[in-house]
């Protein structure tokens, strides 16, 4: 082969070889993906419960835990249309995940935005504060007790959140954020709709199931709120929707988007919200809540003063306890009958946060906090039950209600003294004392106990990213 005849032939062997051309779509998958962003915490928690034998908490002393674990990704699947997808991993449930948010975004419209799918309600402000990176102490205040830590300390006649922190639902939020002019300018006007708050027991009328293809009546422990959000429904269980919506005013330089982190940076300004919401939960659409809530923040330099005020009304089934029957042995009346009863249920937080060490030696800030919470319970007497067998099961506990029974007023408080020390931006470590005042907090009977206050120790080692 002469040397002309050959050069052809190796300019195709070298063509060969040379890999092609990205195409268009495949660069357009590659830029996405490099878009996506990876999210997270994790809280390893350790705490010691106090007295040793106060009533109904667990009693493990130097009880080491996982709590507040959530994973997630966000990231664009076109221009300025972001898609969210987030799971926790609940304490209660042993490793088994849940869906806690997945959405669609669209912020193609300047100042307004919209979200479809399952998002964390926008309701008040610790409500959004959900992951442990994101507030100060290890437990949270009474009005957003969380089930997977003992945030909530719970008696009989009891006062007890209206929902806990990182309340998610499915449904469609709107907000608008006005061109500030005036103080008097809203920063942020959200409205939404979304299945609302289920039943504690899941009775689930949606997509028909050969395991509950005959839906259940009421069971003989009653109806109430599902305020810990045990079910994890994605489809809603009665014909109503719940509509809420939250207006935000912000002055000085607290113009960041809601909620802001309580570690984020020193800012300065006033922060003032209201928020509302309400519907029907039940699966027959007969009872009915309704919620509302004021929250504030003041922040200079670091040291910041914040609170919020909740009120919460709603109905419930009880079952009918017998007026006859003796107080240390109440019967269900025959045949079982339910019976429904509402009450009230509100209360505030005020909290101080402030700088210890704004640059210590190790890490970047150590921080303190100082928490109040009061929470108040309005409604019917409640008889406590031990191990009553209705004819067919035995509850470990349930409460009922007497025809007659009186209106009475419970408060529960709690004292909150907390360290935050931030290791870096993605390591922090918590340490809390909390005391919870339970005089006032139940009403005893025979079969009732702890009127004792409630103490604990604890410290977190909290990661987020």
């Amino acid at each position: 082969m002469t040397a002309a005849a050959a050069a052809p032939a190796r300019a195709a062997a070298a063509a060969a070889k040379t890999p092609p051309e990205p195409s268009a779509a495949s660069e357009f998958l590659l830029e996405r993906l490099g878009q996506v962003r990876l999210f997270g915490s994790m809280s390893l928690n350790w705490r010691n419960v106090g007295p040793r034998e106060p009533g109904f908490e667990t009693q493990i002393q130097n009880e080491v835990y996982l709590a507040d674990m959530y994973f997630g990704a966000e990231g664009p699947v076109a221009d300025k249309v972001p898609f969210h997808l987030e799971w926790n991993v609940p304490t209660a449930q042993q490793g088994d995940m849940r869906l806690q948010q997945m959405y669609m975004e669209y912020d193609r419209v300047r100042r307004i935005k919209l979200q479809f799918g399952k998002f964390v309600v926008p309701f008040g402000r610790y409500n959004e504060l959900y992951r442990p990176d994101h507030f100060l102490t290890v437990t949270r205040p009474l009005l957003y007790a969380s089930p997977d830590s003992i945030d909530l300390v719970v008696r009989p006649n009891s006062p007890r959140p209206p929902f806990s922190a990182g309340y998610s639902d499915v449904g469609a939020r709107f907000s608008w954020y006005p061109v500030r002019v005036h103080p008097l300018i809203p920063d942020e006007i959200t409205f939404y709709a979304v299945n609302g708050l289920g039943e504690s027991t899941n009775r689930s009328r949606t997509f028909p199931n050969p395991n509950n293809l005959g839906i259940p009546g009421p069971p003989t422990n009653g109806v109430t709120l599902d305020f810990g959000h045990q079910n994890n429904n994605l489809a809603d269980n009665n014909n109503a929707k719940s509509f809420g919506g939250r207006v935000i005013f912000a002055l000085g330089d607290l113009r960041l988007p809601f909620p802001i982190p309580e570690r984020a940076s020193d800012l300065t300004g006033v922060l003032l919200g209201f928020s509302g919401m309400g519907g029907q939960y039940d699966l027959e659409g007969a009872l009915n809540y309704q919620m509302w809530d004021a929250n504030w923040s003041l922040e200079y330099q670091g040291v910041s003063l914040s609170g919020e005020a909740e009120y919460a009304t709603d109905q419930f089934l009880n079952p009918l306890v017998t007026s006859s029957s003796p107080v240390n042995a109440p019967s269900l009346a025959s045949p079982t009958t339910q019976t429904r009863r509402s009450e009230e249920l509100y209360g505030y937080f005020v909290q101080a946060a402030f700088p210890i060490l704004r640059r210590p030696p190790l890490g970047r800030r150590l921080t303190g906090a100082l928490v109040y919470s009061r929470m108040y319970r309005r409604g019917p007497l409640l008889d406590f039950l031990l191990n009553y067998n209705d004819g067919s099961q035995t509850f470990p506990s349930m409460t009922a209600v007497r025809a007659d029974a009186p209106y009475v007023l419970r408060i529960m408080d709690k004292y909150t003294a907390a360290l935050n020390y931030e290791l870096s931006s993605h390591f922090l470590l918590k340490f809390e004392y909390s005391y919870w005042v339970m005089g006032r907090s139940t009403v005893l009977s025979a079969t009732s106990l702890g009127a004792h206050d409630i103490y604990q120790g604890a410290c977190s080692m909290v990661m987020g990213f």
